[in-house]
């Protein structure tokens, strides 16, 4: 009996452990469990994505709304106080809680200042919904942004042709309109008080004005024109009167008073100094007397305005500017550079004295490397540039006299120089923008309906051809705008 039980017990272990071991040897199922561990990852990873998707969404919200918000606070235009513009845009968009930190420099203490740099935090957090059973209950979402209108100093040279071919089709009149609500626009409310403003008018020359030519040791060619029969004083185009009403005889070339200058001047950006002769009064081909005034170099009332920023008085003499003979580009750019060259200081000081340059400008133009200025040259033409033609003898009587149909170089060849051909005009031009370029000042340049040539020679001149321009009939309005608004451009920053 013992036995037996002995001997089924024994049975009953050899059986189990063959079914343990048949069990251990079976693979049946096995790609169940492990299939079933592999969909549970899946659907962890994909609802992780899902929580993650849905915290970069709000992030991208906040952000673009606070990136908004920083750029309409940074405006100096802005009528309301930065931070609560920022806080008015979250707040209607529902992110009003959002907004962690704005900071406003430099603050309110200095409201009027001449830049502003909004800066600002939005902080919240998005619930989580399948990461929650990691214990992961929300994300975080962190933003900032900063944006910063800068009126950097500003000098600016507008260099624009008024000679006599700019009667045909309206452009003067086209380019008059232009030309001041380009002064409008860069002049605009706070920019005025740092923007300074050359007006360069030339045509077959460019008249710096009495103050500069007499500093730049300029010699007048005639102490006065005689008349050829009686040999009297003749005084041209305007009456002069002494303190008393007295009318009085005054030497005919102080109606204008541009410098021949040389090639060598070209070779620099400076002012002219160390002594030029005067250009001489005459005109080469036939004016055109509603439009034009008598002379190659434009009258002193066309002459040279230098730092301004009154925007009215700018905008009446660029409606008074009268055309003249010839154009005479490489002389308006280069008097263009060098109004912005902090070589020109002391004249700049000497203008002020003579009440030509306002107080606040005395001390231009600022130097080259000057973080806190900017300067431009605007420069517009609507020919090429032409030879410099000269009388034989600067004091001629017949130079002068607008009645008699010799009068006119063109029409009397013998009696008529070409010191500087037009080649050597056009290398002269070249030589001075690529100085302009060299220094820094960013150049612009308009072909206002010209001919190919000078096309060319504005394509050339341009600091890159995206600030070429070239522009038919009212497009110059549009041109001088476009130009206006890169000045004045407004910049967001990351």
């Amino acid at each position: 009996m013992r036995f037996q039980t002995t001997l089924r017990i024994f049975n009953e272990r050899l059986m189990f452990r063959q079914k343990v071991a048949r069990f251990s040897r079976n693979e049946e199922g096995a790609l169940t469990i492990f299939a079933s561990f592999m969909v549970l990852m899946m659907l962890m990873v994909c609802g992780i994505a899902v929580d993650l998707m849905q915290n970069e969404m709000m992030r991208t919200r906040v952000q673009n709304t606070l990136d908004r918000a920083v750029l309409a606070a940074s405006d100096l235009d802005q009528e309301q106080p930065p931070e609560v513009v920022v806080r008015d845009y979250f707040a209607k968009v529902g992110m009003a809680d959002f907004v962690n930190e704005i900071e406003i420099t430099p603050g309110a203490e200095l409201p009027t200042t001449n830049y502003r740099i909004v800066r600002a935090e939005a902080r919240t957090r998005t619930p989580s919904i399948y990461m929650a059973m990691t214990g992961v209950y929300s994300l975080p979402v962190y933003t900032s942004g900063t944006a910063e209108e800068t009126i950097e100093n500003s000098e600016i040279s507008l260099v624009l042709d008024i000679s006599g071919s700019m009667r045909n089709n309206g452009k003067i009149g086209n380019l008059r309109v232009a030309a001041k609500e380009f002064i409008d626009a860069v002049l605009e409310d706070d920019v005025a008080d740092t923007t300074s403003l050359n007006i360069v008018p030339y045509a077959g020359q460019t008249n710096p004005g009495p103050v500069v030519f007499q500093r730049a040791g300029g010699r007048p060619f005639a102490t006065f024109l005689p008349d050829e029969v009686t040999g009297d004083p003749v005084v041209f185009g305007e009456k002069y009167f002494d303190d008393d009403g007295n009318e009085i005889d005054v030497p005919y070339n102080t109606m204008s008073s541009c410098l021949d200058l040389q090639d060598s001047d070209f070779n620099n950006i400076n002012l002219p100094s160390g002594g030029y002769d005067q250009t001489p009064y005459f005109m080469n081909w036939s004016i055109d007397a509603p439009t034009m005034d008598w002379g190659w170099c434009p009258q002193n009332r066309s002459s040279i305005r230098y730092a301004q920023n009154d925007a009215e008085q700018l905008k009446s003499f660029i409606d008074s500017m009268r055309l003249h003979d010839g154009t005479g580009t490489q002389y308006g750019m280069k008097y263009g550079v060098a109004l912005l060259n902090p070589s020109s200081n002391s004249t700049f000081r000497a203008l002020n004295n003579a009440g030509l340059v306002p107080d606040r400008f005395a001390d231009r133009p600022a130097s080259f490397d000057d973080d806190e200025t900017r300067k431009f040259i605007v420069l517009m033409t609507d020919g090429q540039i032409t030879d410099q033609y000269r009388p034989k003898e600067d004091a001629a009587w017949i130079n002068a006299d607008q009645a008699d149909s010799r009068s006119p170089l063109n029409n009397r060849k013998a009696d008529r120089l070409n010191p500087y051909g037009q080649n050597e005009n056009v290398n002269n031009f070249y030589a001075v923008c690529n100085q302009a370029k060299d220094a820094g000042i960013t150049v612009y340049t308009i072909a206002f309906e010209a001919p190919s040539s000078a096309v060319e020679q504005m394509k050339r001149c341009a600091s890159s051809p995206a600030l070429f321009y070239n522009a038919r009939g009212v497009e110059i309005s549009t041109v001088f705008k476009s130009i206006a608004r890169q000045i004045n451009q407004l910049r967001l920053t990351q």
